[in-house]
């Protein structure tokens, strides 16, 4: 029996289920299979340039080749489809439909998934930098298509939608070169001022940790009630361990010189008048 021979009746049962099922029109799906097969790699490629030129991030190629995937391989399934004899019109339609229904059902995780690529694309944050969003605040591990991993700075795991990074209000705290740290001392008020300012100031000078630029400042910042307060101010690099460790290095440093100089920081003292309940 010759293929021909067995390809007719099968022809025949087909075209009873309204489907035109020959070797040419195999052939042609075949091509079209193929031909969607080296279209989604000619875009990978692309891609793969694409961000290699902007230097973005690994994780935008990939949330980029699925989604270029998912437009491809559908529209080739259509076009094969058609071939056989079903009408491209009421398949476009009915994929449509049903695009509609899974879009309203899935319509949170279709925003993570786009917040995400347009995360990845524009880039306000990336992978190990340090931002502050809905009250939590640490380190940025890993940018997904639907979350983005935040370690925190005591060592948590934090999950947050990325809808919620690109719609909402994102601190980036290393975004820039460097960043602003302040300590408060405070002086007795029989102290001279003068003096504290200038050892103050020779702290922030002194520690590696602090930026000459922008120029530290020593201010005067409040009459408190047991103490005149001092605001010392200085530019770090801008991670969270920097500016704990300047902080820490210029705090040491003042209260040293002014130990040297017999500057008193005081604490809080408070007065308690007791009344005689017989007077």
């Amino acid at each position: 029996m010759t293929l021909a021979a067995v390809s007719i009746p099968l022809q025949s049962q087909f075209s009873n289920l309204g489907l035109n099922i020959t070797l040419t029109t195999l052939t042609v799906a075949a091509g079209l299979a193929v031909l969607g097969w080296f279209t989604n790699k000619i875009s990978n490629k692309i891609i793969d340039r694409a961000i290699d030129k902007r230097g973005g991030d690994k994780h935008a190629a990939v949330s980029a080749k699925k989604v270029t995937a998912y437009i491809i391989y559908p529209i080739t399934f259509v076009l094969i489809l058609g071939t056989f004899g079903l009408p491209i019109s009421s398949l476009g339609t009915a994929l449509g439909l049903i695009g509609l229904g899974v879009s309203f059902a899935l319509k949170d995780v279709i925003a993570n998934f786009i917040s995400g690529i347009l995360i990845l694309v524009g880039q306000p944050f990336k992978v190990g930098d340090q931002i502050k969003v809905a009250g939590e605040e640490g380190t940025v591990k890993d940018i997904q298509v639907r979350a983005t991993d935040i370690k925190t700075y005591d060592g948590r795991k934090v999950i947050v939608p990325n809808s919620d990074l690109y719609n909402g209000v994102v601190i980036n705290n290393t975004a820039y070169d460097e960043r602003r740290f302040e300590v408060i001392v405070g002086i007795g008020y029989d102290d001279d001022i003068s003096t504290a300012v200038e050892k103050a100031k020779e702290s922030l000078e002194e520690s590696e940790m602090v930026e000459t630029e922008p120029e530290p400042q020593v201010l005067v910042n409040e009459l408190g009630g047991s103490s005149v307060n001092l605001k010392l101010r200085g530019w770090t690099k801008p991670s969270k361990a920097n500016m704990v460790q300047a902080a820490s290095e210029v705090t040491q440093g003042v209260k040293e010189k002014y130990d040297q100089e017999g500057i008193d920081i005081p604490y809080p003292i408070r007065t308690v008048y007791m009344n005689n309940e017989d007077e």
